[in-house]
């Protein structure tokens, strides 16, 4: 039930980011924007195919990713989503926009810590093998 709520929340608020207000974006926005994608492309590319979920639970037969943006990022898909929200909620500014970044944000922290207790329950060596790659932005977290 968590997972599922988790999921509603952070979808929830990325239709709220990209429905509430309008796409007159200045340059660097849509640059962020595309960056973002690129993001969730690449690491769609990398994931494979037996480890992409929307939920935060590993699949049965999951493996740890290491390989593609999976070597500098843990999860590289919540970048991507806040990538994409920074610059619409900056670029074409509305409340409504701001509350979902803000909401987003929390949610995506939340799911980060709960996929993490996850695949570390699947995978005990996860900690030791994640060491040294930041969670959602290099060299921040």
């Amino acid at each position: 039930m968590r997972s599922v709520l988790l999921v509603v929340g952070q979808f929830g608020s990325i239709a709220v980011l990209l429905f509430g207000g309008g796409w007159q974006l200045p340059w660097w926005a849509w640059v962020l924007f595309v960056l973002g994608l690129l993001v969730f492309a690449w690491a769609v590319a990398s994931l494979g195919g037996n480890n992409f979920t929307i939920l935060p639970d590993p699949r049965r037969a999951n493996t740890l990713s290491q390989r593609g943006i999976y070597r500098w990022l843990r999860h590289p898909m919540y970048t991507a989503v806040l990538l994409c929200g920074v610059a619409v909620s900056f670029g074409a500014p509305s409340m409504a926009r701001w509350i979902a970044l803000g909401v987003c944000a929390v949610v995506l922290v939340i799911k980060v810590y709960y996929e993490e207790a996850l695949l570390t329950a699947r995978h005990p060596d996860y900690p030791q093998r994640m060491k040294g790659v930041a969670r959602l932005f290099p060299f921040v977290w």
